[in-house]
């Protein structure tokens, strides 16, 4: 069994999210699991996105919403203050070699966590896909629709994740959809037919969850799955 560091990180505002998530990735010399949440409400923005393009800045500004880069692709996240979000960094041979494989085994491990919880979550798969009148005519949001090997409860998403990699390390984001932030957030986006199709933890639990409880949750799944054991910092 492998021994990896399991950070818990204080709220904190996006752009410092983002900028530790990426400094472990350029840095870190060890395996890597964060788990963090938000001092603020922010919007994170795909690597490969437009920002201006996409949203209204000037409407984001007003409802108090922060925009950020994020350094992995995929679409929008609506990050909220009580949603919880993971990051793993490790070598690229710490994992099953290859992207999707990679990718498979991580949210295996959060599918796990989700499952302690109560939430009866599975993997998106050729098996389980949705009817293909529910996807959308765009892929701009995150939570618009599930692709392969991403994370859904009663059809619809609920972890959103992301991938970066280089010939060595990789770093993956994924965003636990804890609390739906409601449709305010779709005025700030200059496309208004676009439209969330997920549901939150709480919405499926009927109560809240702390982040201690998914946090908890998060390392029993990644210790179980990945067979690794963890040491802790801050």
């Amino acid at each position: 069994m492998g021994s990896w560091q399991f950070i818990i990180s204080k709220p904190a505002a996006g752009r410092d999210n983002m900028e530790l998530d990426l400094k472990l990735f350029r840095e870190a010399n060890q395996p890597t699991i964060r788990i963090y949440s938000w001092a603020n409400k922010c919007i994170s923005v795909g690597y490969g996105q437009n920002a201006e393009r996409l949203l209204d800045g000037s409407v984001a500004g007003l409802l108090g919403w922060e925009i950020v880069k994020r350094p992995t692709g995929g679409g929008l996240v609506f990050h909220n203050e009580v949603e919880v979000t993971f990051s793993v960094v490790c070598g690229v041979d710490e994992l099953p070699a290859g992207l999707l494989p990679s990718y498979y085994k991580i949210s295996e491990a959060v599918v796990s966590a989700l499952k302690q919880i109560g939430v009866e979550a599975e993997l998106q798969t050729s098996n389980n896909k949705l009817q293909s009148n529910h996807q959308p005519q765009t892929a701009n949001l995150c939570f618009a629709y599930p692709a392969e090997y991403e994370i859904v409860c009663q059809e619809k998403k609920i972890v959103g994740s992301a991938q970066k990699r280089n010939r060595t390390k990789l770093l993956q984001q994924g965003s636990i959809f804890v609390k739906n932030p409601g449709l305010e957030v779709l005025s700030i986006l200059k496309n208004p037919d676009e439209e969330l199709n997920a549901i939150s933890v709480e919405e499926v639990l009927k109560r809240g969850v702390s982040f201690e409880e998914m946090g908890r949750a998060l390392r029993k799944g990644f210790e179980e799955v990945l067979g690794v054991g963890f040491w802790e910092t801050d």
